[in-house]
Formats: C-alpha cells, structure tokens, sequence
C-alpha cells in the first residue's frame, strides 16, 4: 500500500527538520507539506482515496485553521482505517495531549523536534 506523508505546520524550518528526517525513514514514499490546514482539507477533500495510506503529522498552533479545527473537519471524511494523525507539537500542555487522545484519528502527540524515535514509533503503529 501506497503511503502518503503530510506534514502540516506553518513553521517553515520545523517543516524542513521533519521532511529531512522522514526522508529516511519507511514513509518517505511521498511527503507533502503544507504550511495551513486550510490547504490541507483542500488536498484531502480532492485526493483523499481509500487504497493510500495517510500518516499526518500536524501542529496544533497555526493561523487560518489550527490542529484542533483540522481534526473537527477531517473526521467526516477519512478513515481510521488508512489515516493515522500525530500531532508535532511546541506545546507541553497536558490539557493538549488529553485534548488529542480524545480524537479517534490521532494515534500519538509527540514534542517537536521530530526524532528518530518518533519515526519508529510512527511506523510501527502504521505497519500494525
């Protein structure tokens, strides 16, 4: 199955650290970036099908649309079954993380900066 990466935050050298490090990991199939949920929901609605594997990683603070509004829109459309979210956050704040678990979507909050254990983990959940 074909896997798709998203990585969705309006932070452009956060953006770049993460591309560079899934680049060597088992997602790197195809890494699309976008800098506003806003524009995420667009490629989704338009691109969204069933046979691909989705893995987004996404910020919770960003202007136009945040993690938490994404993830409202999202849920009417993808499938838990092919569509794995974990957040990439600046925010240590337990009410974000109990806040992120209660989305059906989400499968892990991790602390920015993406680290290579972050990936392991992430890759694991997906192959499971």
């Amino acid at each position: 199955m074909n896997i798709k990466t998203l990585v969705i935050d309006d932070d452009e050298i956060s953006v770049m650290l993460t591309d560079l490090m899934i680049r060597d990991s088992p997602l790197a199939s195809e890494i699309i970036t976008f800098s506003d949920g806003v524009y995420a929901i667009e490629y989704l609605k338009n691109k969204y099908n069933v046979d691909t594997q989705y893995v987004i990683i996404l910020d919770i603070n960003m202007p136009l649309m945040n993690g938490w509004e994404f993830l409202e829109r999202i849920k009417s459309f993808v499938s838990t079954k092919n569509t794995y979210v974990f957040m990439l956050s600046s925010s240590s704040d337990e009410a974000d993380i109990k806040k992120s678990s209660k989305f059906r979507l989400v499968e892990g909050y991790f602390m920015k900066p993406l680290q290579k254990e972050h990936l392991k983990q992430i890759a694991a959940i997906v192959k499971s």
